[in-house]
């Protein structure tokens, strides 16, 4: 009998022991996480959330993944400016889109950057500089090409949104020319990046190719590359109509959300990789 109220004790003992260090773990994750919002640069940024996702904070592992999203995503189609292939098309993007539910995790560069394509998308922006860079990065090599301009949820949207481009096409790059009136939006649809489960959805065509395409070697323009599924259905109806899909470049590219799992592995095995090379330096030998 005093053997089992021995053993009901120390089970209690290490109960509570867990309990208090899973407790300050916890605290020590927040306080980490709330540093990493308010560091003063990236570098304290990175070090500050490198703790909170040793300490096991969830937080602290998203805003991780969003600062570091090379890490986590295929290396060659992370980098804004680096051509890669995406459904057999040459693609580059200007910079990197974190969704709105992200927003609190976000540095104020990040914040800027998602600001200003909110601003493109309404037509507020005209998209000069992002267009430039693109087409820059992937050396079409003074190719010849017609740029056609992916279509929106309604005929007001696409126009507002590109007609800047257009113009800026036509006043000058005589090596391009525009299909913005390629292209009848015959009647209004949902916004995809609007809907709930925008990533898993099919986009409902609501419009029409009108000009003549046959032969002209096309560049694609969209704001955001999420699966890239909207560009390859555009590209099938181009080329259907005798275009053929060179290129396309997009104002960004939507990070995409590690598991947490992945997130920690990648940061204890960093940890214990630094560790590991700190105790195999040999010992300063003192004189």
């Amino acid at each position: 009998m005093e053997a089992k109220l021995w053993f009901i004790l120390l089970c209690s003992v290490v109960a509570l022991l867990l309990y208090i260090i899973g407790f300050w773990r916890r605290k020590a994750g927040e306080a980490a996480f709330a540093a990493a919002q308010l560091a003063e640069n990236d570098e304290q940024r990175d070090s500050y959330c490198r703790l909170g996702v040793l300490a096991g904070n969830r937080n602290a592992c998203c805003m991780f993944c969003l600062s570091r999203p090379d890490f986590f995503e295929d290396r060659q189609a992370a980098q804004p400016l680096k051509p890669f292939k995406s459904h057999g098309v040459k693609t580059a993007f200007y910079g990197h889109y974190y969704p709105s539910r992200y927003q609190e995790l976000l540095n104020d560069e990040q914040r800027s950057f998602c600001q200003s394509l909110y601003e493109f998308k309404e037509g507020e922006k005209h998209g000069i500089e992002f267009f430039k860079a693109c087409l820059s990065a992937l050396q079409l090599n003074g190719l010849s090409c017609h740029v056609m301009f992916m279509p929106c949820s309604t005929e007001a949207k696409y126009f507002r949104r590109f007609r800047h481009l257009h113009e800026y096409i036509v006043t000058s790059r005589p090596e391009l020319t525009s299909g913005l009136h390629d292209v009848d939006v015959f009647e209004d649809r949902e916004s995809l990046h609007n809907a709930k489960g925008s990533e898993n959805r099919v986009l409902e065509r609501n419009y029409r190719i009108t000009g003549n395409l046959e032969g002209k070697q096309i560049v694609i323009v969209d704001d955001v590359l999420t699966t890239g599924q909207s560009m390859a259905d555009y590209k099938g109806e181009i080329e259907r109509c005798g275009g053929k899909v060179v290129a396309a470049v997009f104002y960004g590219k939507t990070v995409t959300m590690s598991p947490p799992f992945l997130v920690k592995v990648y940061v204890w095995g960093s940890y214990i990789t630094d560790l590991i090379g700190e105790l195999a330096k040999p010992s300063d030998k003192k004189g």
